[in-house]
């Protein structure tokens, strides 16, 4: 696709941006340029995998476009990232971008090779989705060693937050297309998270299934930022269509958020232990704090009191970490936290943070995940590896880089085109020399 100049498309976003609400920057053009940088890199990154037709983007890229990644992420698309990139094509304007990776996951939903229910996976193969065989693939590795195809149990089970946020990929879908298909696929997506993973007993939902079919294992601690996503979704199909049970889920889960809130600090705990409704002490996470404030209306109120706490406890020169170690920059969260601010009419803290995801762009575009070569969470792969074993890495990361993107547009990802600053239409970006 040829590209035009940028100059007019910076005058244009700047432009709208003082029309758009909570949208006003000290510093316009350094965020209307990391705006057209990722939204080119995330353009070239769906159309390089496949020129037309569904498709899955690959989540990392080699560190510095040289070095081989790790197998378990050579041919991973997770669902996330790429629900993410699909939301995000369509707020920079590039929508047959967008509904390719929209038209995948519909494609996933009626074609697994095991499951008939509607559940998505936590990751596909990435590259094109339609098959000549009857299910669209899973990501996975021959090893020599142990003679075998090996596929990991994270990425074929399916996490809670996970499967909702390709629910929302798929509603922004069909906001921007009015076309069916997608609103009938996000609601089998939502059937499925509503049925089998509430707590039945008690508040919100559980951390969803881990491992291989026929009998993944349910995961029994709940997340605040899955039931974030799980009000969320429920909340738009609730919007669309006069459903009782999208309101009921949605109760559900709001009161599961709500229940994690600490009065005495002002934040939001990350989520409960397994088993348990009690809270988890022993790490905090940056989504968990952020992504409730934008996404469930009765926690707008406690918004500076988390902000405050957050800045205090992830804040990191620069931007802000995972966890409360405060061991680097997780660039993911910080442009969570850059689009949050500018929500919340806080312009001159998250221009800095703009300022940062400029700097931390590789050779095709994309945001890395982190500034240091590698980053802590706190948190588990899963429920038999080793405590804190999940870490991000310097690579080029598509999660990141949509985040980078729905901040620079103002577009929040739980809400769609509604307060947004999406592109102009037929504004493109110019081709890398």
């Amino acid at each position: 696709m040829g590209r035009r100049g940028c100059g007019a498309w910076l005058g244009a976003l700047i432009a709208s941006a003082a029309l758009a609400p909570h949208a006003a920057q000290a510093d316009e053009p350094e965020r209307a340029r990391l705006a057209c940088s990722v939204c080119e890199a995330l353009s070239e990154h769906a159309t390089g995998l496949a020129r037309q037709g569904p498709v899955f983007v690959r989540s990392f890229d080699p560190a510095n476009g040289g070095s081989m990644l790790h197998p378990t992420l050579e041919n991973t698309a997770f669902t996330y990232d790429n629900a993410l990139a699909s939301i995000a094509l369509y707020a920079c304007n590039r929508p047959a971008e967008a509904r390719r990776i929209a038209d995948a996951f519909v494609v996933a939903v009626e074609s697994d090779r095991f499951y008939h229910d509607g559940r998505l996976r936590n990751a596909y193969r990435s590259g094109p989705a339609a098959q000549e065989t009857d299910a669209v693939e899973l990501p996975g590795y021959w090893s020599a060693t142990q003679n075998a195809w090996i596929e990991d149990g994270y990425q074929v089970g399916s996490a809670t937050g996970s499967v909702a946020w390709g629910a929302l990929a798929l509603l922004t879908a069909y906001e921007e297309t009015g076309e069916d298909v997608f609103l009938d696929s996000a609601r089998k997506v939502m059937d499925w998270v509503d049925f089998s993973t509430p707590d039945r007993d008690g508040k919100g939902f559980f951390g969803g299934f881990f491992g291989h079919e026929p009998i993944p294992r349910l995961q029994t601690w709940k997340s605040t930022e899955h039931n974030t996503d799980v009000y969320a979704a429920n909340r738009w199909l609730g919007r669309l269509e006069s459903n009782d049970e999208w309101a009921r889920s949605a109760q559900k889960a709001e009161a599961f958020v709500q229940s994690m809130w600490d009065e005495s600090e002002g934040r939001l705990f990350v989520g409960t232990v397994p088993d348990s409704a009690a809270p988890n002490l022993s790490t905090s996470g940056l989504d968990a704090l952020l992504w409730p404030l934008i996404a469930v209306p009765s926690l707008k109120e406690r918004a500076q009191r988390v902000l405050e706490w957050t800045e205090k406890n992830h804040g990191v020169p620069g931007g802000f970490d995972f966890n409360t170690d405060r061991d680097g920059i997780w660039l993911e969260g910080t442009a969570q936290a850059a689009l949050v601010y500018r929500i919340f009419d806080q312009p001159e803290k998250a221009d800095p943070l703009f300022h940062t995801m400029l700097q931390q762009s590789a050779p095709n575009g994309l945001i890395y995940a982190t500034v240091d070569e590698e980053l802590t969470t706190g948190l588990s792969v899963g429920p038999d590896s080793a405590p804190g074993d999940f870490k991000y890495y310097r690579l080029p990361h598509v999660g990141a880089t949509a985040w980078a993107a729905l901040a620079a547009l103002g577009w929040n990802p739980f809400e769609g085109r509604k307060g947004a600053a999406p592109l102009e239409p037929g504004a493109e970006c110019p081709q890398k020399h």
